[in-house]
């Protein structure tokens, strides 16, 4: 995480957090069953989109000058 700038490092924690929390309240994945439907339905696009996050945070590096 070094190279990264601080924007991308931003990204990156957003990503973990969606893709944790995604997978928290998924009903096959996860450990938290008791919530909730509107959880469950949104846990997989939240995997999804902290993936996606999580890869797109690869662009954001540091400059070598």
């Amino acid at each position: 995480m070094r190279k990264h700038s601080p924007l991308g490092k931003v990204v990156f924690w957003l990503g973990f957090l969606l893709s944790v929390l995604g997978i928290a309240f998924n009903d096959s994945l996860g450990m938290i069953t008791d919530g909730p439907d509107i959880f469950s339905f949104f846990s997989v696009p939240a995997i999804i989109t902290g993936v996606i996050l999580i890869i797109v945070s690869n662009f954001f590096k540091n400059r070598d000058d």
